[in-house]
């Protein structure tokens, strides 16, 4: 049963493009798949040519390697075998079918043993879901963004996507690779070390869904689809299911099998709220889908009449030295507004609003966003205790103010013992007003005392973590006349906490407290700015000598 279906949708197609990336590391002996894809080609498309040679990449500017690419054009049964024979007992570079396309330096040599892992189970086909413009094809949600226009159908095949770090890190190689291949690997990481098989619609030509307004006021929509086939297919054995979603609920699921004409007309006396449809071949499957969308009833846009042009010169800095900044700005003399269309009006718009607020305050709640109005530092300090005090592996605080006070205030609220603590903080945590002064001999005999006790209190707050059996406890400064960081930042295990205020402040102003939607490339930064820090050890004692040569001199 499975060499039968798997046949007859081979049999629908005579030509394959296979995509194929491969990374030869450099202290390898034998390359390794990267990723490939198989794109079969209707019947009404000509077969193009293999490309010429393979094209190359170094990564890590050739410390790490090479990246290289070749697309082959093979019969659609020799692209669909050479997909299902690739595997841990062998894979090779695909072999093109037209015996002079063959390079034998590229073609069926053999690379790295792998093994996969089907989705879905083979040979069954999946459609991806929001393939049209209203769901954006191609954005962040799209499952296969290397599958090209329209709606076809994707079997994939997971592989060990381990080992590729230096290739993401290259963003050279990543764009070298994007242009060729129609995937962004440094996205889509599932699909390292993976093959993908594009199957498109081998009867449809195209779907056309409009709908036609009422006529009058009581009069009934009219929801209209047009099946348009390919040169030579026939729309028999073809069923259209309308689908209708009213306010988040499933108000129409009505199977129609197709007429000769293509025509299918679906009435309502309701406005139509988001309408869409799946096609479904008896031998094929479902071979188009588009989810429930609105139509365009309204469109509204302004229209400016541009004025004078206005240039404003300001400088940069404060400094009296500081270069002058200039820019341009055109002033609009007034606004035309132009509307298209009739807007709804009915209840399907509230709830719609209702849903659109509903939608705004979870996602709230989801990034954990928190105002605290100035006079609530205990509810802030709670705040923050109970977030802490989720801590599974590791903590780190980055705030250019982090002191001694503060270790005690948040970081003891930790109950776990086997936790990786990072503090990174800066040298105005630790020293007095006269901060901005290189030389310590700036600094009065006061000052040199209470930074010297910001040190020690610092030192014994440290030490209250390492008493009770802390993982392990590191504290870093920031150095410099300006502290490279400005923004606060909580970071428990993988979640990064954007603090509107210093810890040792937070909740005496208005302040807000957000968790970072994409924590890892924040974390990236702060471990960067991290990596050059002083230990505290180290800046202590380079403070203490400072000051104890300047006690000298005086």
């Amino acid at each position: 049963m499975m060499a039968a279906q798997e046949s007859e949708f081979a049999s629908a197609f005579d030509w394959a493009v296979v995509r194929l990336a491969t990374y030869f590391p450099a202290s390898a002996s034998q390359a390794r798949l990267l990723f490939g894809s198989v794109s079969l080609l209707t019947k009404d498309r000509p077969r193009p040519p293999t490309s010429s040679g393979a094209d190359s990449r170094k990564v890590g500017k050739g410390k790490s390697g090479k990246v290289f690419f070749r697309r082959a054009v093979l019969s659609a049964r020799d692209a669909i075998a050479w997909y299902r024979s690739a595997g841990a007992n062998g894979i090779t570079t695909p072999v093109p079918t037209e015996p002079s396309e063959v390079e034998k330096k590229k073609d069926g040599i053999a690379l790295s043993p792998t093994s996969f892992e089907d989705d879905p189970q083979w040979p069954s086909l999946g459609v991806p879901l929001g393939t049209d413009l209203f769901s954006n094809a191609g954005g962040p949600g799209d499952p296969a963004p290397f599958r090209g226009p329209g709606a076809p159908r994707v079997h994939r095949r997971f592989g060990d996507n381990t080992g590729f770090e230096a290739v993401i890190a290259d963003g050279s190689a990543i764009s070298f690779l994007k242009r060729r291949l129609h995937l962004d690997l440094s996205d889509y990481t599932e699909y390292l070390g993976g093959l993908a098989l594009v199957v498109p619609d081998p009867v449809l030509r195209r779907v056309q869904h409009f709908l036609v307004p009422a006529q009058d006021a009581d009069g009934p929509e009219r929801l209209v689809y047009r099946v348009v086939p390919r040169p030579g297919q026939s729309l028999d054995d073809l069923t259209l299911t309308v689908l209708e979603r009213r306010s988040n609920l499933l108000s129409r699921f009505e199977a129609v099998d197709v007429p000769a004409d293509g025509l299918v007309t679906v009435e309502s006396a309701l406005p139509f709220d988001q309408t869409g449809y799946a096609i479904s071949h008896t031998v094929q499957g479902i071979i188009a889908y588009q989810q429930p969308l609105p139509f365009i009833r309204a469109v509204k846009v302004s229209l400016g009449v541009t004025g004078r042009r206005v240039r404003v010169q300001v400088p940069r800095t404060e400094s009296p030295r500081s270069p002058t900044d200039s820019y341009e700005i055109t002033e609009y003399a007034h606004e035309i507004p132009i509307g298209v269309g009739e807007e709804r009006h009915d209840a399907i718009i509230k709830v719609v609003e209702a849903e659109q607020r509903r939608i705004r305050r979870a996602a709230a709640k989801q990034y954990k966003q928190t105002w605290f109005d100035g006079g609530q530092r205990d509810k802030a300090i709670s705040f923050l205790r109970g977030q802490l005090a989720r801590a599974r592996s590791s903590v780190m605080v980055a705030d250019p103010y982090f002191g001694a006070r503060q270790i005690l205030q948040f970081l003891q609220a930790v109950p776990r013992t086997y936790i990786d603590f990072t503090i990174l903080t800066s040298r105005l945590a630790f020293e007095g007003e006269h901060a901005e002064a290189i030389d310590a001999s700036q600094h009065d005999a006061r000052d040199q005392a209470e930074n010297s006790e910001r040190l020690t209190s610092f030192t014994r707050s440290l030490a209250t973590l390492r008493t009770r059996g802390m993982k392990s406890v590191k504290a870093l400064v920031l150095s410099g006349k300006t502290p490279p960081l400005h923004d606060r930042f909580l970071v428990i295990d993988d979640e990064v906490l954007f603090l509107g205020n210093s810890l040792n402040a937070l909740g005496e102003r208005a302040s807000l407290i957000l968790s970072v939607p994409d924590s890892e490339p924040i974390l990236a930064r702060l471990w960067a700015m991290a990596s050059p820090a002083l230990p505290f050890e180290t800046y202590a004692s380079q403070r203490r000598r400072g000051s104890a040569s300047a006690s000298g001199r005086a």
